[in-house]
């Protein structure tokens, strides 16, 4: 990717099912409107590929489907990129799949991830690709695309904040999202016993929406996010806090339960 010629470098997780082409051609949508490089990136697990073969075998297996894959890949990319006229980079690995996603991005540290939510499900305990990308993240934004979502350009969108405690780079990346349009951003927020410190944002058109807490706070939170049309939600992780693949928060619930595309700022 030309990092030096882009603001972001924006890497998308593609599973090549069939919501893949939604989620490149959105992921590209987005480097149009942020001034953005789109370099797609693929895990392919070999367990499946050579379990039982002899060495030759599973080498020359590896390297068959390493061309139908590339093909697959390329032929996806092309189609896109010559639509939208932008040049798409991409790799592909074999390996475990959290740990090559892992490596990925500590080196090279995108400052957008862009994948699907409804993954299948690796590792112990069956923790979901999303879910593992989301603790494994720090400086990097993970935008979530369901296979549902129907959306299609970050042109003069209907922005939503759920949570507080946005930093400056957190900012960066909405403003440049908000540019050029007038239209109000909607905050949803949880009431605590600070409700006095509710966030102060850098734009003049922001709407509340806070609600108090409850067993069916974020049933009822997310219910509003899809009555005021919001079509992208920019979700503020807990930056103090450490995550846990057996404690329930808010955030996690939200990103199950929301039925927009949802945009995860890093840690």
């Amino acid at each position: 990717m030309e990092k030096h010629q882009k603001k972001y470098s924006i890497s998308v997780l593609l599973d090549m099912s069939k919501s893949s082409e939604y989620v490149l051609k959105s992921a590209v949508e987005l480097a149009k409107r942020i001034n953005g490089a789109v370099e797609v990136f693929h895990v392919k697990p070999t367990t499946k590929l050579i379990q039982g073969d002899s060495q030759f075998s599973a080498i020359r297996t590896l390297n068959l489907d390493a061309r139908s894959t590339r093909a697959e890949i390329e032929n996806l990319i092309s189609e896109i990129g010559a639509t939208k006229e932008v040049s798409i980079g991409y790799k592909l690995e074999y390996g475990n799949v959290k740990n090559r996603v892992r490596d990925y991005l500590t080196l090279q540290k995108p400052d957008i991830l862009v994948l699907g939510k409804r993954r299948p499900r690796f590792g112990v305990l069956f923790e979901s690709i999303t879910d593992f990308v989301i603790d494994s993240v720090r400086d990097t934004n993970v935008l979530i695309l369901g296979e549902d979502d129907k959306f299609h350009s970050f042109e003069d969108i209907n922005l939503g904040i759920f949570g507080s405690g946005l930093e400056d780079n957190d900012l960066e990346v909405i403003l440049d999202l908000k540019r050029d349009s007038d239209k109000p951003v909607r905050h949803f927020g949880i009431a605590n016993e600070q409700e006095d410190n509710r966030p102060k944002f850098p734009w003049q058109k922001t709407v509340s929406y806070i609600f108090s807490k409850g067993s069916n706070t974020v049933d009822g939170l997310v219910n509003y996010v899809s009555r005021t049309d919001t079509q992208l939600l920019m979700c503020v992780s807990n930056k103090g806090e450490k995550n846990s693949l057996f404690k329930s928060s808010p955030l996690k619930e939200v990103i199950r339960k929301a039925n927009v595309p949802l945009m995860i700022l890093g840690k």
